[in-house]
């Protein structure tokens, strides 16, 4: 029988050579359910990883951030006092296509500590009502977070997003569709003193500087949507800044030690499920009472497939949230966070995020939330 990894690589092979640049092609080849073997030789994001080793090798990567502020309880996890800021000037155009009532284009730029930024900015034809932060899950690309003719799990949440009237930028958040080479990527940085986690945050972060760059639009009402992994991200980011953005988190709300003690990692320890991260300095700061206590009174919602076994109430969906719901109501905003169970698997379900988001963006109560900010010692 040939092994998963051997599979993945004989897939890649099959696919054929990357370009760095990747492909302008939005109609994806069919993933059956290993979307990032027919991604990443695809668009080129396999060259695009490895290019971080031959940067490290030129003495091109440096330590140190500028960007915005992250709060003390968060450093050690980051690794900074700041967030890696974007060199907005530098920012190149890879393609642009045009979809149905959006456009997406593609852009590559630099962050200060020398590595590289590749997403996808989904601009709708029309007014755009705001600026959404979508942070993609592993295994997955921005391309298809954009595209519904073989969606992932994302459920091509990009598009749905544009064509609901807001920009989208989607980073893609560096790893080579499993964790292995996340692991692998994120301890050849820290041996430069770069943090990955940071550089992940900071390309998510950077969309207000792409949306200003590519379209001249500013002031927007920005709102974020982390799925998966990218949840992680979303409520790590959030946590860091303090920006009080509305914000979404799909398919993440568990006890992580519960989850690290599940067989969901005992019967596969030939596959490096849990991620870097979860022994980061031990400082991770994971769903329930003490990210709440960071993160509050962000507005927060909440969704998750009712057979998404990794985050189950075996799991301590439930009670995570509870607790995250305690500290909201204990500071009198228990109003701004909720959650939904949907009919489904681990995977983007939207309806009601994106109603919920619609409210929250257009409401005037967006800037007194996020006026708080300048409230909070960072």
């Amino acid at each position: 029988m040939i092994s998963r990894r051997a599979l993945s690589g004989l897939l890649m092979t099959l696919v054929g050579p990357a370009s760095m640049a990747g492909s302008d092609d939005l109609g994806l080849g069919h993933c059956r359910g290993a979307c990032a073997n027919v991604d990443l030789p695809a668009l080129g994001y396999d060259a695009f990883c490895r290019s971080f080793f031959d940067i490290a090798a030129s003495g091109k990567l440096r330590a140190g951030a500028t960007g915005p502020d992250i709060r003390r309880e968060m450093k050690s996890l980051f690794m900074e006092r700041r967030l890696y800021r974007a060199f907005s000037d530098e920012m190149r155009v890879l393609w642009r296509r045009t979809q149905d009532r959006f456009s997406v284009v593609k852009v590559e730029f630099d962050l200060e500590c020398g590595l590289p930024v590749r997403g996808c900015l989904g601009i709708p034809d029309a007014e755009a009502k705001g600026l959404v932060l979508l942070a993609h899950g592993m295994a997955s690309t921005p391309e298809r977070c954009f595209v519904d003719t073989d969606p992932d799990y994302m459920n091509a949440i990009g598009k749905q997003l544009c064509q609901d009237g807001y920009v989208v930028w989607c980073p893609y958040i560096v790893q080579i569709g499993n964790q292995e080479s996340q692991n692998n990527i994120a301890a050849m940085l820290a041996s430069h003193h770069i943090s990955a986690h940071n550089v992940s945050c900071a390309s998510i972060d950077a969309g207000e500087t792409v949306c200003r760059r590519m379209t001249g639009l500013s002031g927007l009402n920005v709102g974020a949507y982390g799925v998966s992994w990218g949840a992680f991200l979303a409520l790590h980011l959030e946590a860091a800044t303090g920006r009080m953005r509305p914000t979404v988190v799909s398919g993440y709300m568990r006890d992580e030690k519960k989850f690290l003690m599940s067989p969901t990692i005992s019967k596969n320890l030939g596959i490096e499920l849990a991620s870097y991260i979860h022994f980061s300095r031990s400082h991770a700061k994971y769903v329930g009472r003490v990210l709440a206590s960071l993160i509050s009174p962000c507005p927060l919602f909440a969704e998750l497939g009712n057979r998404d076994v990794a985050n189950s109430v075996a799991y301590g969906r439930d009670e995570k949230f509870a607790e995250m719901q305690a500290v909201y109501a204990a500071s009198g905003h228990g109003h701004l966070i909720d959650m939904i169970v949907f009919d489904g698997v681990h995977e983007v379900n939207g309806k009601g995020a994106r109603l919920w988001l619609q409210e929250r963006l257009a409401s005037p109560a967006y800037q007194a939330t996020s006026r708080l900010k300048n409230a909070i010692a960072l």
